[in-house]
């Protein structure tokens, strides 16, 4: 089979779930409907929900006992488990909230979840401090390692960190979820079924996976013939370059249409060959490549002010604080901020103030990791030259703000 018979037939068999989802109502999601898919608050508390004994599901410790046993992977004797408690936002010294806790007699677990948010300086470090007879468990989209930045003064491994145990969403919590659904109690109440159901596909969005029954039938065509197979590697090696002559692509037209003379630096997307670019679709995670100009410069000694858009996976544009040139924590406070830019702040790391390009909107916004429909719709020339002025006239006005 050639690679646009292959093409053809993956197509339909994509066509076929997008009907069935049409007609199964899959695309009924109300974490999707509300926008709340990628609010890390929001999804902290549906997991403290299902988690809690004292949970509206009335389900007892049933789900904490397999999160506890297959999540954290901690044998923990049914005496023990009696005791525990789930906390939401935990709060300890230096006004650190620990986003989910998990306390018996003998254990304290303190659990941090990054989906989109950035990292707090010395976060992790200060969360260790509180373990007892624990490690920080890390839950990110893929089971990442915190950086330097949140775990400065912990115990360097091979891989990471001693104190720091790594537990993923697109595994970790998809399995325990899958296993909650599947015990008989959970069958049996349609309300509590279809939530968890939900949110394994809200999951499965932003880990950027499919649902099982389509991935295997894609499967079983690329594994027909060797030609199918061969076919496949051929595209495999082709779309990634095609994604990332977009991306470059997109960034040389936003700056074509600013039409102003942009700062030079390692954070720029053509840089060192654009190794941003580059290596974007080559890890999980963002290079965040993107384009910056100068808005103010000294606000405060050695810090300035940029207007910049980047790619995290979504792309965005806002206020940046850097500090001699380089990405920092956030050096100006709240009131500083809204004095010396006239906005409210919206606080992450170095970022004084971003909002998601180009209607602040994140359903609206391009995933260039998980190839959203607006993401797609960039690869249509006319979509295309629209959405690089919009994201041009945005730039351009908060410098001229």
């Amino acid at each position: 089979m050639n690679v646009e018979l292959l093409l053809q037939e993956l197509s339909s068999i994509s066509k076929k779930y997008e009907l069935i989802s049409q007609k199964t109502g899959g695309y009924f999601n109300i974490f999707e409907i509300t926008n709340i898919w990628s609010d890390e608050v929001i999804i902290c508390r549906v997991l403290h929900e299902i988690l809690s004994p004292e949970g509206t599901h009335f389900q007892g410790h049933k789900y904490l006992k397999a999160f506890i046993k297959d999540v954290l992977r901690i044998e923990m004797p049914e005496t023990e488990l009696k005791t525990a408690k789930v906390f939401r936002e935990y709060r300890i010294d230096n006004n650190r909230r620990i986003d989910l806790a998990i306390q018996t007699i003998n254990y304290f677990i303190p659990i941090e979840v990054k989906i989109f948010a950035g990292e707090q300086v010395n976060q992790c470090f200060d969360y260790s401090k509180v373990a007892k007879n624990s490690t920080v468990y890390y839950l990110t989209r893929f089971g990442e390692y915190p950086s330097e930045y949140s775990a400065n003064g912990l115990t360097k491994s091979e891989d990471g960190y001693l104190e720091i145990s790594c537990i993923s969403f697109s595994e970790d919590i998809l399995n325990w979820l899958e296993s909650c659904v599947s015990q008989t109690e959970t069958i049996k109440i349609a309300q509590i079924r279809e939530v968890l159901l939900q949110f394994m596909m809200i999951i499965r969005k932003f880990t950027n996976q499919m649902e099982d029954e389509k991935e295997m039938e894609i499967l079983d065509v690329l594994m027909k013939t060797p030609e199918n197979m061969k076919s496949a590697i051929a595209i495999q090696n082709c779309v990634d370059q095609a994604r990332l002559s977009q991306m470059k692509k997109m960034f040389a037209k936003i700056e074509e249409k600013i039409g102003r003379t942009k700062l030079e630096n390692e954070y720029d997307y053509a840089y060192n060959e654009y190794k941003k670019c580059n290596d974007f679709y080559k890890y999980k995670y963002s290079t965040y490549p993107g384009i910056s100009y100068e808005y103010k410069s000294k606000v405060k000694p050695n810090v300035d002010i940029w207007v910049r858009i980047e790619i995290d996976n979504h792309i965005f544009v806002g206020y940046c604080c850097p500090v001699d040139g380089n990405s920092r924590k956030q050096a100006l406070t709240e009131d500083e901020i809204t004095k010396i830019l006239g906005v409210e702040p919206y606080i992450d790391n170095w970022w004084a103030y971003w909002e998601y390009a180009p209607e602040d909107n994140d359903a609206l916004s391009p995933d260039f990791k998980g190839a959203n429909d607006p993401y797609l719709q960039l690869f249509d020339e006319r979509d295309l030259e629209e959405f690089t002025t919009k994201c041009a006239d945005k730039v351009i006005e908060l410098l001229d703000r």
